[in-house]
Parts: C-alpha cells; structure tokens; sequence
C-alpha cells in the first residue's frame, strides 16, 4: 500500500484534533464568559474610579443620590464601588429675616452645589396658599443668593401662619456614569403673625 498511513496513525490524528476542538470550544466559552460579565459590571456602574472619589477625605464634600451626606469613607466607598451616583455636596437654605413685619414673612435664600443656570424658587406662603414667589438664577459657580424678600398685610391679623421653603436642582454627579442633578429641598420655615 503505497501513499496510505496506518489505521493507528489516523485514529491517532483524530483524537488529536478532537481534544483541540473540545479544548478551543473550553476557551471561546471562557472568554466570553469573561467579556460578559464585565460588560454587566460596567452596565451596573460600579467601578474603582466612583470609590476613589471618596478617598483621602474627598467623602466629606460628598452625598449619595438621596442627598444624604456620607457618614464616612468606607460608606462612600462602598456606595461608589456598588455604583451609586455620588453628588458634591448641594444646599439650600432659607432663613427668617431678624426683622419681621407684625403680619407677613421675610426670608433670604441662599445655597451651593446646585446646577449652573437652573432656578431655585421659594414661595412665600400664608395659611398654606401662596402669596409670592422669589426666583433666583443659580451662578455658573453652582450658588445662589440674593437680597431678602418679605410679604406682609394691613391692616394686621393675628394667627396669620406663613412659611417658605426654597428648592432647585444639584449639579450633575460627580461619578462615572454622569447622572443628572437632583432634586435639593430646603427645610421650611416658619412664623406666626403677631399684631401689637
């Protein structure tokens, strides 16, 4: 027989190249399995990168996407890692003027953290209905302040409650992916008329 291999010699050949077969079918599933699944952990947002933000101190400047300050920096970190959305720290307050009217409110508004150009309202309210808005223009350094702005009647009514509070918009997260600000409320305050 010239020209033809042994029997041996061809089973030899194909059990060879079916272990190969079985061995590069083992490795394409185990490379997908891997690009997969680093596909979901980079869908998910969690990475190191969002963590980082949290070290070296960075937590206490920082707050979760329930404008929740961190209460330290293995908290932050690991809402970070998870991938949570981590904000700078953003704030409004209202305060009570020192000086009030016998029946009205005046109050000044003020806060940091918040959204270049958005808005932050405040309605001043009496007995639960408003009377007057105050709008003020968030500066392209996130903050917002103006002169104080007060309502009040004539002739005085005593037990006239009013209250205002102030909200807007925070910046953009600071994590990777970016997320849109949120929404920053004011606590309210309050005050009750008292005629003389």
């Amino acid at each position: 027989m010239t020209g033809s291999r042994p029997i041996t010699t061809n089973l030899t050949t194909l059990a060879t190249l079916r272990r190969a077969g079985v061995a590069l079918a083992v490795l394409a599933t185990l490379v997908s399995a891997f690009v997969f699944a680093g596909g979901a952990l980079a869908a998910k947002g969690g990475n190191a990168a969002n963590a980082k933000l949290c070290q070296q101190g960075g937590w206490h400047g920082l707050m979760d996407s329930a404008t929740t300050p961190f209460s330290n920096e293995d908290q932050c970190v690991s809402y970070g890692a998870h991938g949570g959305a981590i904000y700078a720290l953003a704030s409004i307050d209202v305060e009570l003027c020192a000086n009030q009217a016998f029946d009205g409110i005046c109050v000044s508004t003020s806060g940091f953290g918040l959204k270049p150009t958005t808005i932050v309202s405040t309605p001043l309210l009496k007995n639960g209905a408003a009377v007057l808005t105050d709008f003020l223009i968030v500066q392209a350094d996130g903050t917002v302040g103006a002169p104080p702005i007060s309502f009040f009647e004539a002739p005085c009514v005593a037990g006239n409650v009013y209250s205002a509070t102030g909200s807007g918009t925070s910046a953009d997260s600071l994590s990777t992916p970016t997320m849109p600000g949120i929404s920053i409320t004011s606590s309210t305050v309050t005050r009750t008329s008292a005629c003389p």
